[in-house]
């Protein structure tokens, strides 16, 4: 039985590591590849690609028959956002995890990875039919020794679409919303006035079910555009080098803002509609609205006023460190990389 061919696997920190770490306890040693991880941050170039030479570079240290590369930065061929990149000359794959999407990510990491090794491993460099990969389409870059490949979704706007969603799910909002804790603080505190306050009671009782609805989404809004203007979280043209690109990254910074705020303000109506129910008495609720209150009265009002509350901590709200806001958004991780290649 021939030697099983050793790989070097570089994730990100973060979400990329993690699941590395999945497939390889899945993976095991398999009678083909026998896999090494390390956890590095890929390092970028000046013009925002990644910086290979680097990664060549530590896999000639270990001695390793082939690289894979798992980052988070988004990578596209025009119009078409790349899942994976096999270059059979280097024995080199690169993956974008955004580009697999939101959904079952261990296992399309997973095949991604096992398919893509078995084209860049091959002896040939060079054959007259493309490869053939379950996880999208296959183009060819490059011609001869230097030919290579790289996957990409069958139509151009469902893969855009489904890398926005990887990129959210790489900067991960439901870590994200716990370092919003002093606007939650400021929120609670502002909401809880809702309990004490019968004019609040009597507000809740008169609003139609479609215009607290209404109210709820201008107050998400708000908190969201505080969060992003107040942050410097907005791309420019200018610092991506390519409108459509800003506007790939925004995207994936507004969603991601508007998930965390929505689970801090459903937090927030669950917090203030429990303290309502032992708080307020019923028969004292239905004498100062002048009719019989219900349940939906003590949700109503848990509406309004968590509502109120998410405006008031929107007011001057940040992040808790400065470390989270750095690691926030993938523009702001991009720019770390940047800043960690001067400083270096």
């Amino acid at each position: 039985m021939s030697e099983p061919i050793e790989v070097d696997i570089f994730a990100d920190p973060g979400l990329p590591s993690r699941l590395v770490e999945r497939f390889l306890d899945w993976v095991a040693q398999d009678g083909r590849y026998s896999f090494r991880h390390d956890r590095q941050q890929i390092p970028l170039r000046d013009d925002g690609t990644l910086d290979l030479e680097s990664v060549r570079g530590w896999s000639q240290e270990h001695g390793v028959d082939a690289t894979v590369i798992v980052t988070e930065i988004p990578r596209t061929a025009g119009h078409r956002p790349k899942m994976t990149a096999m270059h059979p000359a280097d024995s080199l794959v690169i993956i974008s995890l955004p580009a697999l999407g939101w959904f079952n990510l261990t296992k399309r990491l997973r095949g991604v990875i096992l398919q893509s090794l078995d084209v860049a491993v091959r002896s040939d460099g060079t054959e007259d039919e493309l490869p053939d990969l379950d996880c999208g389409v296959v183009h060819t870059q490059g011609s001869g020794s230097e030919e290579s490949y790289y996957v990409a979704s069958p139509w151009w706007w469902s893969g855009r679409a489904r890398l926005v969603l990887g990129m959210v799910r790489t900067n991960e909002p439901l870590a994200t919303a716990p370092k919003l804790s002093g606007a939650f603080a400021a929120a609670s505190a502002t909401g809880a006035f809702g309990i004490f306050f019968s004019s609040i009671w009597k507000m809740a009782d008169a609003l139609p079910t479609w215009r607290l609805g209404l109210i709820s989404v201008m107050t998400i809004v708000v908190m969201v555009g505080w969060l992003t203007v107040g942050n410097g979280l907005w791309e420019s043209r200018h610092s991506t080098n390519s409108l459509r690109e800003a506007r790939m990254y925004n995207a994936s910074t507004l969603v991601t803002l508007a998930a965390s705020v929505s689970l801090l303000y459903l937090a927030l109506f669950l917090g203030i509609f429990t303290a309502a129910l032992v708080v307020i008495d019923a028969s004292f609720m239905t004498e100062t609205i002048g009719r019989q209150s219900s349940v939906r009265n003590y949700l109503n009002i848990a509406w309004l006023s968590a509502s109120m509350g998410t405006v008031a901590g929107a007011l001057g709200s940040s992040f808790d460190s400065d470390v989270d806001l750095r690691e926030l958004t993938h523009g702001r991780r991009q720019m770390m990389r940047y800043w960690e290649k001067s400083e270096g």
